[in-house]
């Protein structure tokens, strides 16, 4: 095509998304490989890794240039590790989209020790151990991507109660957004984080299933309700509504945004009342 679309390329690049087997991830795993980069997902699951690794090389678009590995974010060995893989067997990331998030949904009262340093674990100080790793790398070549997925419940309350220590850890991270883009920036790495609301994932529609068996349909419905109310557009998105924001955010088309907490919620964040209520 040329011209414009060039900017979205993204061929040599190495990238890193962690959580980048399911749900969103998957997606932003797909439009980082689709555009070219050789992409690295890491998780848990080893299961779960091979077979969305598997599924995404068929696509011709991809041709195989989806990796992956094993990783425990709660565990810091596991993460050093993975920084360590990164450089031997990746060459470096390029591109690192921090994806992966943990919670609980337990109340503030009743959250344990255990807990609350998973949550911490997983949700910061994993991202500052792997960018600490990555940023060397990045720095030499003068090039470089951060990319946050962060929560629109850092902007407005959720319907549902028990995400106080995700809502606070993810409030860091936008926090963390604004100071490393200009730490960073000097060597042409953009750094930005992803305000994300409300997407119809397996997770959604697990928990979604979860409600309908335990408390019924009229729990299940409301569940989908509450949060489709709060969106401007009245709907949920869609994973793939994610893909070309992701390619733009992470080349050269998107080289001079940096440092921002862009809200990616169908206008969640904007709703001083619910959708279709009379003004």
């Amino acid at each position: 095509m040329g011209g414009i679309f060039d900017k979205f390329k993204l061929d040599g690049r190495t990238a890193l998304v962690t959580g980048g087997a399911t749900g969103l991830g998957y997606h932003m795993t797909k439009a980082l490989a689709e555009a070219g980069a050789t992409v690295l997902i890491a998780a848990r699951r080893e299961n779960v890794l091979a077979e969305a690794a598997a599924e995404l090389n068929q696509n011709p678009a991809i041709a195989g240039r989806v990796r992956w590995t094993t990783v425990d974010l709660t565990d810091r060995k596991s993460v050093y590790a993975l920084a360590d893989y990164c450089e031997k067997e990746m060459g470096g990331i390029d591109i690192y989209l921090a994806n992966a998030a943990f919670d609980t949904n337990q109340h503030l009262a009743n959250i344990t020790d255990e807990s609350i340093d998973d949550i911490m674990g997983v949700n910061i100080a994993s991202n500052v151990i792997l960018i600490r790793a990555f940023a060397p790398h990045m720095r030499a070549k003068k090039w470089g991507r951060i990319l946050f997925s962060s929560s629109v419940s850092t902007v407005v309350s959720s319907p549902h109660e028990g995400i106080s220590m995700y809502t606070a850890t993810k409030g860091a991270l936008n926090a963390l957004t604004r100071t490393l883009a200009a730490e960073l920036g000097h060597d042409n790495i953009t750094v930005n984080s992803l305000i994300i609301g409300f997407f119809i994932t397996d997770l959604v529609r697990h928990a979604e299933n979860l409600l309908r068996e335990t408390q019924g349909e009229a729990a299940a419905k409301k569940f989908m309700e509450d949060f489709v109310g709060m969106s401007a557009l009245g709907r949920a998105g869609t994973p793939d509504e994610l893909e070309g924001l992701i390619q733009f955010l992470c080349s050269g088309a998107g080289s001079y945004v940096t440092g921002t907490n862009l809200a990616v919620d169908g206008g969640m964040s904007i709703m001083l009342r619910p959708n279709g209520m009379a003004g």
